[in-house]
């Protein structure tokens, strides 16, 4: 009987490791089968009635029971309420490339690849927390008939077919990608655009006409962001292959000189490079210095001006190093203006903002309001008032100002976001590329066959004011993006 226990005992601890291991082993290594928590719930159930039945005291059995509770509680929320269970967010050992793009998959591996994008989209997007909204439930019935339909396709046309399912979402963050593991780039597009020529058509078709058609196959709550989408697309092979376009048949640009002078130029597959070649190739110059940080800035003391530029919402020691040593001097020189310059920002971390804004004279702001989606949950996070640990030795009283494109992102969006609805700054140039009320915080997956790169949101954003109805961080002073500094120069003359 002794031994009965003790065997008892030994699996019980094993099933509790092995219950609560899966967890951190799917967020950081490897997927698990969802199927495993059940099975180490059920082992770990019947292990606890064997030795429940050998304890005498009342105590003890209360206790283990509400240990065990607790065990079950963390696994199952750990697996079915987890919005990273199975991601790939944490994994530094994941390959980010997909399958090139004409490999073939057979209808059962193509199958299996749209069955887990949905998923997880069902498991985890806000707007699905109910059920499918009907539009997104009609495409995929329509691109779930087209693939038994089909005995084989490609994994570019996979993505295109998941991709025109969750583009009705019109939700920026949550979208199917390929990436490509060595981008080709049409040979001579820099020589092109150096000269000040933009393309105008590819085959025949008006780019602008041509993005209207194609629009089903990105995600994005702002038109200009689609641009900015599209505008990357055909610089390169794999995203020409995307928007349908045959590079063994030949494609066609029309460029358009300054003068209005189109010519056309027709491309074939061994006309794309790889970057290095794509470099050597137009001869562009390089900068042998060390690679430039996501965030640095200059002083420009005779216009008393700070100039912040943060390429990428990177929220670290650099991050908090940088801007410390920059309000340390701007204190020093008794600066007065200082700007941040977000443009083509893809966002990441909110939290860059909310350093920044230490350094001003703000006692409470108001940050987004959320609701967060956790599998069978979705808790509303509804107090947004956030109290700023001033760093009061160096408080900033001047004049603020961010400055934004349409390819300002997430992050980025959220950055001039709070300095317009807090009135904390001026903002300069373009609208960001998405909406303050939207969605966002991803979660991200690759499929198991094509190995395509998929983003589902699991938060559903509500901007800080909401007495503002345009669903848009309008500037306060518009102006086209790479016109920027001469407004923001004018704005601190005045």
């Amino acid at each position: 009987m002794k031994n009965n226990k003790k065997i008892y005992v030994i699996m019980y601890i094993l099933a509790c490791i092995l219950l609560i291991g899966i967890i951190p082993i799917s967020l950081f290594l490897c997927n698990i089968p969802d199927y495993l928590t059940i099975i180490f719930c059920c082992l770990l159930a019947v292990v606890f009635i064997l030795i429940l039945k050998n304890m005498s005291k009342r105590i003890k059995k209360v206790l283990f029971t509400a240990f065990t509770i607790t065990v079950m509680c963390v696994g199952l929320f750990g697996n079915y309420c987890n919005p990273y269970w199975n991601s790939i967010s944490f994994r530094n050992n994941a390959i980010r490339t997909s399958k090139a793009i004409d490999t073939e998959l057979s209808q059962k591996e193509a199958l299996k690849d749209l069955d887990y994008a949905m998923y997880y989209l069902k498991k985890l997007h806000p707007a699905c927390y109910s059920d499918l909204p009907d539009e997104i439930n009609q495409r995929y019935e329509q691109i779930l008939n087209e693939l038994k339909s089909a005995e084989n396709i490609t994994v570019i046309e996979l993505c295109q077919k998941i991709e025109y399912i969750f583009s009705a979402f019109h939700d920026g963050h949550t979208y199917v990608k390929h990436l490509a593991e060595n981008t080709l780039y049409v040979k001579d597009l820099y020589t092109h655009t150096n000269n000040g020529e933009i393309i105008v058509a590819i085959n025949g078709i008006d780019t602008s006409e041509l993005r209207k058609q194609k629009q089903d196959l990105y995600s994005f709550e702002v038109e200009s962001y689609q641009r900015v989408l599209f505008s990357n697309n055909i610089t390169n092979l794999s995203g020409l292959t995307y928007l349908g376009f045959d590079a063994d048949e030949g494609i066609t640009f029309t460029y358009e000189t300054p003068d209005g002078t189109k010519e056309d130029v027709t491309y074939f597959t061994a006309d794309f490079l790889p970057y290095d070649e794509y470099v050597k190739y137009n001869e562009i110059p390089q900068n042998n210095n060390e690679e430039t940080s996501f965030v640095y800035y200059e002083i420009d003391e005779d216009k008393s001006l700070a100039i912040m530029t943060l390429t990428s919402c990177k929220y670290n020691d650099e991050y908090i190093s940088c801007v410390k040593e920059m309000f340390e001097q701007v204190k020093k020189l008794n600066i007065r203006n200082i700007a941040v310059d977000l443009r083509d920002n893809g966002g990441g971390s909110s939290m860059v903002a909310n350093e920044f804004i230490r350094y001003l004279p703000v006692d409470e702001w108001k940050d987004s309001k959320c609701k967060w989606r956790f599998g069978c949950l979705k808790i509303p996070f509804m107090n947004n008032t956030i109290e700023n640990e001033k760093y009061s030795d160096l408080t900033f009283e001047g004049e603020v100002y961010i400055l934004t494109s349409s390819s300002s992102f997430s992050s980025a969006m959220m950055f001039p976001l709070y300095f317009k609805d807090n009135n904390m700054g001026t903002i300069i140039g373009e609208a960001p590329g998405n909406t303050p009320n939207g969605y966002g915080d991803v979660s991200i997956f690759k499929l198991p066959n094509s190995q395509l790169f998929m983003s589902i949101s699991t938060k559903e954003f509500f901007r800080p004011d909401q007495s503002k109805t345009v669903n848009l961080v309008e500037p306060d002073v518009p102006c086209d993006s790479s016109d920027v500094f001469e407004t923001l120069y004018e704005q601190i003359e005045k």
